[in-house]
């Protein structure tokens, strides 16, 4: 019997108080063995006075192999289920609950963990249990920070070939993308600030009238020009508070002027862990989440929500762009950027909201990571774990996700 059954089985009643009619006012009452020393010290890992995470770890691993290693990862799973526990004593953790064969213990303790092993780990266990798209979706978590990481890319191309996906992407053009094609575009080039497979985006000034513009230009507008008045009539379509605007746009030449945001993408701000302009996590989250549901309230679904895909204003309120995949709800979804795409997407299911609120709560993982503030991370933890996490716990769509981080966060 595993800890989790135990635990189960000698939970106490949900009665609402004990009933003591046939209890002897003799009888003895056993009161459980007092903790090793050792553990009691152990158990005290990220309370003040408590074990450093490398003293935690080496007073685990002591404990391996003793009589009191059983007691030890009972009362560790318990904790882990009322607290965080360092990442790497969560590894250690689920490393030994499977060496004891409960691979759904480990999986439990892992599933608050956020480093690269323990998705590693994570991403196995989904595989041994058949499900693939899970391990997939968390595989490409890893790749994303790290493509060397061991053994991810080989699990990545296993499990996207079983699924039937093709390995073939769009490679990201590294020359550089200029206005040639369109010798008489009013505009002045300032700068590249962000480049994909598609097109590359600059700083541009509108000669005519001084005003800033993020200028995209598609690498192959021949190719992409349907993509191109899409993602531009999409956007006009849906025009409002957290939609970014256009301005103007040339099918024929490839390109299209978006509303500037002085803050810039949010992946910049996490990359550099700008905690200026990263908290509050409310001032540009809720922002965010009241776009989505204006874009699921029409009946879309944007389809890339990460970081690079939200900028930021000069009030630091997010700004959603990049509508080119962007899919009636219901229909086929068309492939993802690694790291944020659902498990259930990766299943092949029709445009749903919940995909978008999956990338909302990746974003939120990928800010907590960068900020490091406990309040926040404590706050928000929770809530970006449920929109990552399953699909019945998870915000239906938009106008879900902005009642819930009310109520729930006090956003």
């Amino acid at each position: 019997m595993s800890f989790w059954d135990r635990f189960r089985k000698n939970a106490p009643p949900a009665a609402s108080g004990p009933d003591t009619s046939s209890v002897s006012p003799d009888a003895a009452i056993v009161e459980p063995a007092p903790l090793p020393k050792e553990l009691e010290r152990l158990l005290r890992v990220g309370l003040p006075g408590g074990p450093t995470d490398a003293e935690a770890i080496a007073a685990f691993a002591a404990l391996r192999g003793t009589p009191d290693e059983a007691r030890a990862v009972e009362e560790l799973a318990r904790s882990a289920q009322m607290q965080k526990l360092p990442d790497p004593l969560l590894l250690a953790l689920g490393a030994t609950l499977l060496d004891r064969g409960e691979p759904d213990g480990a999986a439990r303790v892992l599933a608050t963990a956020t480093c690269s092993p323990a998705l590693v780990m994570l991403a196995d266990l989904a595989e041994r249990r058949g499900e693939i798209p899970t391990a997939l979706s968390l595989i490409e978590r890893v790749l994303l920070r790290d493509l060397d990481h061991p053994g991810a890319r080989e699990r990545h191309r296993r499990w996207r070939a079983r699924l039937g996906f093709d390995l073939e992407q769009k490679p990201i053009i590294t020359g550089a993308t200029v206005m040639a094609r369109e010798p008489d575009a009013p505009f002045d080039l300032l700068r590249e600030v962000g480049r994909g497979g598609a097109a590359a985006v600059y700083q541009a000034v509108d000669r005519e009238l001084g005003r800033h513009v993020a200028l995209k230009v598609y690498h192959q507008p021949e190719r992409d020009r349907s993509q191109l008045g899409h993602e531009a009539r999409v956007a006009v379509m849906l025009e409002g508070a957290g939609i970014v605007r256009v301005f103007d746009l040339d099918p024929d030449h490839g390109w299209i002027a978006l509303e500037w945001a002085p803050g810039g993408a949010l992946r910049e701000q996490i990359r550099g862990r700008d905690l200026g302009r990263l908290l509050p996590l409310e001032r540009w989250a809720l922002p965010l989440a009241a776009a989505l549901a204006r874009v699921h309230a029409a009946g879309w679904i944007h389809h890339d929500v990460k970081p690079a895909n939200v900028i930021l204003s000069r009030t630091n309120a997010a700004i959603l762009t990049d509508f080119g995949t962007a899919r009636r709800v219901g229909e086929p979804s068309p492939p993802g950027s690694l790291g944020y795409v659902s498990p259930e997407r990766m299943k092949g299911r029709p445009g749903d909201p919940r995909d978008d609120v999956y990338g909302f709560g990746r974003i939120l993982e990928d800010a907590l990571a960068a900020v490091g503030d406990e309040q926040a991370i404590a706050r928000y933890r929770p809530f970006a774990t449920a929109c990552t996490g399953p699909d019945e716990g998870r915000p239906a769509d938009g106008r879900a996700l902005v009642t819930r981080m009310r109520v729930e966060l006090g956003a």
